[in-house]
């Protein structure tokens, strides 16, 4: 794939030298990525002036373009591209007037007056001053950021799109489980990041992969001195826009002009300069505090070129053909922290049999069913797992006190002493994979900072070709190849990483051709097509050792084929993962073709635009689940029955266990094994093949625009779209949908395209059957095997009224269809039997061993065969259907919503802006947005009904769900889900005068939803009973987990008043040289937390979650303090409770919903705080050419900026026990910074030739 991608370069890059593209002048291209200029010419007595002639002048190209006033006296150009312009207008009778330095930014509507003085038309009056800054054509929220801003502005990384977090309504998200939020992700007055639309020149520019692959949300990111200048739109913009409902980030690439500009960098970065993360500290046994800071070694290094296209005494192209590319590289060598739980020395050293420290390094203690009390941490015999009355159950410690004991603890009974006859010797090896701590405890003992390497490669191309007035063109290619390796915790065969860490590629390409016809001053057509294609894959170091890695820790039937290698991932509570990710490896390769029409007609007050896109989608996916098997090991059988899975970290002891016969009054044998603690709603083993999903999807939409100017103060925004989301189909009928019920038929369905063979599916098809489930062989519902809505029809409604020069009120409403958000892989009909097999296996109850049937493969030391072990591997579930042993019980049965409804947003908005100065203006503004048909995940085999914590005899929680044969947690998407947000949004800005520039926004806001984020964020709570009634999705409606309350950004510049052409030092000479050319640039963010949900310690129902609550009274939040080992904590556990079990006695609660903890009871996390400040020094070296040097401080006061409790994902492992209220020792405790390694204090210094 990554050689036919070169060569498709190589092509591409030949078009563009040959030649065809689009120019500079006014009408260039449609408003996505231009601007418009209008209005009202008067005479001094305010009369307005019809006929006059006015011209628009392009000062970096020369192009021009003339059109007259109507009988209004008003005047327009539309579409006018992003650049400077001079605008000159002539009457009888009156003298010529311009002006020069009219700035058209991307998306403006720019209003201009003229006021003519009488006299001839060759007296020429040269107008001054600064253009209106109030916005008073449109009724749209956003803000532009212009060169100036993009330039100067601190980057860290030079990423443009973290600009946009400085506007009203936007806020930075926590870091995610996908690294989105390091790439600069957002969310926007309330919706969901993964709703966001990216455009460059008016191309799609959004990344389709599954899962965002490559970290990122867009395709391709040119460097910030190849940006014109960018907009952000976040409510209510033109009917044009249409894919999503959230923030429209629209940016452009510059493009060359009549004089020759560009420039050349180099930015330094190194370990030396910067201070140390947070957590790259340990805590040692004797209170010693030691720190190891990571390596760090960046180079960023560039340059830009723009021009006429001149060959000397051949060619001169000045006014007709221009030319601009740039390169930039980025060599990077970085430490990237990392926090995990690993053995401790004793445990090691006593070849696992002393596990002391799981009772010492935590606090409290537990009771069991029979009133016996023991501290927390105690490990349980599985072999003495008895029940002691209806469906209770009871184990006894490993210690020296007998059953008959009521208070055990540490010193009297020598708990958690294990027999080392009693452990597997294939544990303990793996056990031995996992590196010495570097620090004291159980808890998060190990930090490591592996280096992170990246050599990305990038270059954009652009032609512009100016053929006439009426016709131009411009062609532009973008690449960029960024291979990297994401370091796991521990690296080599323990790995440990997670799906954003190991070897990756991504290779992202971008073709954009732009075609503009000018039919008259009034009517202009833009015609444009565009081709994004990104390929990203990923793997584990050892994928390639195919030395049969699990079979030497006695593992079999893991397959051993390319990118396969490795061992399985091994979840053990209480440790970090060992072993490779799941979903690795993955290969993704997505594209989109594009194609636009937009005609443009200016009819006296009436602007009307209209226009048509095109859309197809294609995205392949190789990214099985678990094709290397996961295991999990979370304490079931060594904690007390019905434990919650955050307590105890006993985990350890259920791996190293061999399951045997019952002893010392134990009636279940061979307890033990993969189990997890919640077998409700979590599996304890995953299996699945290998196989390639090919999709792809097609969307229309079209739309009319009217920007009416009904009078010289009053200007209506009316638009109507249509948009059409095709549903996701896979292009060889490989895929089937599993709908669970509702329509088409009101009972359960498997649809499976036709061709597909259900004679030898036999095995399946019976197990359907007797769940009850129709398979259903048919092309009756098209290749999307659903349907999805046609009537997706969006008004747009906004007003701009000037009720004086000085002050303008805006307001607007709209209704936004979001088909494109991205939902990663877990609902994808291509995962579905008989494509690909995705068996979830789970043991019957907390008491009772996972068995798989007719399997003769025997346990570790001679245990019953056919159980799930350690060694069992794939050997008792292959994935052949062939094979007598294969058993589709557990699959996995995928499905989307059959009659998909397209979910949608509606926002509306009333603004107040006044000009307090020429360039400085204020804005005050109420922002709404409601989300309906939002797309959940509540899977599609649950409960459906309340159901005591203990069952009865014989009875498991497979007796309740509605389809028992097959796997738990089976991904299911429907469109149920709402969200609500209103917010004050507040803005101070000052265009750059004076030496000044600035820009403060204030956001209050509040967004609630029940659509929790399924990518971009740390989620804040999972749904609890989805299917029960009294509960569903919407009892979990609370805040959104992207809701913050308070947000403050300020950013800005200022040129230091010393030197020549300043108010002091003017004179020369060494003053001038050491204080004059300075500026400082600054950027702060100061915004307060997300909200955290905390599961109950232990379970209340059966085959439900539940939420802990806050104590009506007490305050959940303690001021930040450290735990002994050195992590910080907010949380006080003692305001916290859960509800009581259900079915014990005197519990009676007074609805489904309270039984489960209620409403969310959702307490905020860590703020983030941060200032990033610029210092940089022109030299004049010539006319043409200046020298800069610049310094860049990130995070200059070195704030941390805190991960909340219990986050984990992106490489990060979470404190086990930080979200259980229960463990005094570990509840709260924080073991991650938000932005590592980019959180704490970074230099950054850099040179820039500009010519």
């Amino acid at each position: 794939m990554r050689r036919s991608g070169l060569s498709w370069i190589l092509r591409s890059v030949s078009a563009a030298a040959l030649g065809l593209a689009l120019l500079g002048v006014t009408s260039l291209n449609a408003q996505v990525d231009t601007g418009s200029i209008v209005g009202t010419v008067t005479d001094q007595s305010e009369a307005v002036v019809s006929g006059a002639k006015v011209t628009l002048t392009n000062l970096g190209t020369g192009a021009s373009l003339t059109t007259t006033t109507g009988a209004d006296g008003i005047y327009k150009f539309s579409p006018v591209r992003v650049g400077n312009y001079k605008l000159d207008v002539t009457s009888q009778g009156f003298q010529t007037t311009t002006q020069s330095g009219v700035q058209v930014n991307i998306g403006a509507n720019v209003g201009l007056n003229f006021t003519l003085k009488p006299g001839s038309q060759t007296e020429t009056i040269e107008v001054t001053g600064a253009i209106a800054v109030l916005q008073t054509q449109d009724a749209s929220v956003g803000q532009v950021v212009d060169q100036r801003n993009v330039n100067n502005l601190p980057l860290n990384g030079r990423n443009f799109t973290f600009l946009a977090q400085l506007v009203a309504g936007v806020n930075s998200p926590q870091a995610d489980t996908r690294g989105n939020a390091a790439s600069g992700a957002f969310s926007a007055n309330g919706l969901r990041p993964a709703q966001n639309n990216y455009m460059l020149d008016g191309i799609d520019n959004n990344s389709d992969t599954v899962d965002f692959l490559n970290g990122t949300n867009y395709v391709v990111l040119p460097p910030v001195d190849a940006i014109q200048e960018f907009k952000v739109q976040t409510s209510d913009f033109s009917a044009e826009f249409g894919r999503s409902g959230a923030a429209v980030l629209n940016a452009t690439i510059k493009s060359g002009t009549n004089s020759f500009h560009g420039s050349v960098w180099e930015f330094f970065r190194n370990d030396k300069l910067d201070a140390a993360d947070y957590f790259e500290r340990n805590i040692l046994a004797n209170g010693a505090t030691q720190t190891t800071k990571g390596e760090l070694r960046q180079n960023q290094y560039g340059f830009s070129i723009g021009g006429p296209v001149v060959i000397p005494h051949v060619f001169d192209g000045r006014n007709k053909v221009f030319f601009f590319g740039d390169y930039e590289g980025l060599r990077r060598r970085h430490g990237v922290p990392h926090s995990g739980a690993v053995p401790t020395l004793a445990e090691r050293n006593s070849g696992y049999t002393n596990l002391q420290e799981l009772i010492t390094d935590q606090s409290g203690t537990q009771t069991d069913a029979l009133g016996r009390t023991m501290p927390t941490g105690t490990i349980l015999d599985p072999a003495t797992t008895r029940q002691v009355s209806p469906g209770v159950y009871v184990r006894d410690p490993f210690g020296t006190c007998p059953a008959s004991t009521t208070v055990f603890t540490l010193t009297a009974c020598n708990l958690n002493i294990l027999p080392a006859g009693s452990l597997d010797p294939n544990a303990i090896a793996l056990l031995n994979l996992y590196p010495l701590p570097t620090g004291s405890g159980i808890s998060s003992n190990f930090n490591s900072s592996p280096n992170l390497r990246e050599d990305r490669r990038s270059f954009d191309t652009r032609l512009d070709l100016n053929f006439s007035q009426r016709d131009q063109m411009f062609f532009r290619f973008s690449l960029v190849d960024d291979p990297q390796l994401i370091p796991a915790i521990f690296g080599g065969v323990a790995d440990g990483g997670g799906f954003q860490e190991g070897n990756q590629t991504a290779l992202a390409q971008q073709s954009a051709l732009v075609w503009t016809h000018t039919f008259s001053p009034t009517l202009v057509n833009v015609a444009r097509g565009g081709l994004n294609y990104l390929h990203t894959t990923r793997n584990i170091p050892e994928a390639d050792n195919l030395t049969d890695l699990p079979s030497q820790f006695g593992i079999q039937g893991i397959p051993q084929l390319r990118e396969n290698g490795g061992l399985p991932a091994f979840g053990i509570q209480g440790l970090a993962t060992l072993g490779g990710n799941a979903f690795l490896p993955s290969d993704e390769v997505s594209s989109t073709i594009q194609l636009t029409d937009d005609l443009t007609k200016i009819y006296g007050k009436h602007t009307f635009k209209m226009g048509f896109e095109y859309q197809h989608v294609k995205f392949s996916t190789l990214q099985p689940p678990w094709s290397r098997g996961q295991f999990n090991f979370d304490g079931v059988y060594t904690n007390q029955p019905g434990a919650s899975d955050s307590t105890e970290n006993t985990g350890i002891a259920q791996f190293l266990l061999i399951p045997t016969v019952a002893h010392n009054g134990g009636t279940v044998d061979y307890v033990g094994g993969p189990g997890h603690q919640n077998p409700s709603s979590n599996n304890s083993v995953f299996i699945s093949n290998i196989s390639l999903t090919d999709n792809g999807k097609n969307y229309y939409g079209t739309y009319i625009n009217d920007d009416w100017k009904v009078s010289p103060k009053l200007t209506l925004n009316l638009g109507l779209r249509w948009d059409f989301f095709g549903l996701v189909y896979e292009h060889h009928g490989s895929q089937a949908n599993f709908v669970p019920s509702g329509p088409p038929t009101g009972a359960p369905l498997y649809l499976i395209p036709a061709g597909t063979n259900l004679a030898s599916l036999t095995n399946f098809t019976t197990l359907l059957a007797t769940d009850g489930i129709t398979p259903l062989v048919t092309n009756r519902y098209g290749k999307g095997l659903g349907t999805s809505q046609k009537t997706n029809f969006a008004p747009r409604f906004g007003f701009a009224y000037q009720v004086s020069p000085k002050f303008v009120a805006r307001g607007g409403f709209g209704l936004f269809y979001n088909g494109f958000e991205n939902r990663g892989f877990s609902p994808n009909l291509g995962e579905n039997y008989p494509f690909q097999f995705n068996f979830q296996f789970h043991q019957p109850d907390d008491n009772h061993p996972l068995v798989f049937p007719g399997c003769t493969t025997p346990g570790p030391g001679g245990s019953a065969t056919g159980n799930a072990t350690l060694e069992t591997g794939f050997a008792c579930t292959p994935l052949d259907p062939a094979s007598p042993l294969f058993n589709p019980s557990g699959l996995a049965l995928r499905g989307i919503q059959f009659d998909y409804v397209t979910p949608y947003s509606m926002s509306g908005n009333f603004t107040l802006q006044y000009q307090l100065r020429p360039t400085l203006s204020v804005q005050a503004g109420y922002v709404t947005s409601l989300g309906r048909h939002l797309e959940v995940f509540p899977n599609s085999n649950n409960v459906h009904q309340l159901l005591p914590a203990t069952l009865p005899a014989g009875q498991s929680v497979n007796n309740y769900l509605p389809f028992p044969d097959f796997g738990q947690g089976s991904s299911y998407a429907i469109i149920s889900g709402n969200s609500y947000y209103h917010g004050l949004q507040t803005k101070v800005e000052k265009q750059f005068s004076g030496g000044l520039n600035l820009l403060a926004t204030y956001t209050w806001s509040k967004v609630r939803s029940d659509a929790y984020d399924l990518l971009n964020g740390f989620a804040a709570g999972g749904y609890r009973a989805p299917d029960v009634p009294g509960v569903g999705i919407h009892g979990d409606y609370g805040l959104a987990n992207f809701d913050i309350r308070n947000v403050f950004h300020f950013s800005g510049g200022y040129e230091l008043p010393f030197g020549k052409g300043k108010r002091y030092m003017t004179g020369g000479g060494v003053a001038d040289a050491a204080a004059g050319g300075w500026t400082l640039v600054w950027s702060t963010t100061l915004q307060g937390g997300q909200p955290i949900n905390f599961p109950c310690p232990s379970a209340v129902s059966t085959g439900t979650n539940c939420l802990a609550y806050v104590i009506p009274g007490k305050n959940p939040r303690t001021d930040l303090h450290l735990s002994s080992d050195g992590h910080p904590i907010m949380l006080n556990a003692a305001a916290f409770a859960q509800p009581c079990v259900v079915g014990s006695t005197g519990c009676n609660p007074a609805s489904p919903l309270l039984a489960l903890g209620g409403p969310p009871s959702q307490v905020e996390g860590p703020g983030f705080h941060r200032l990033d400040l610029s210092l940089f020094k022109d030299f004049l070296l010539s006319e043409r050419f200046r020298l800069q040097f610049r310094s860049e401080f990130f995070n200059i006061l070195n704030h941390p900026n805190f991960n909340a409790p219990g986050f984990g994902g992106n490489g990060v492992v979470a404190i086990s026990g930080s979200t259980n209220f229960t463990n005094t020792t570990a509840f709260g405790q924080i073991g991650s910074t938000r932005d590592a390694p980019y959180d704490p204090r970074q230099i950054q210094f850099a040179l820039k030739l500009y010519f």
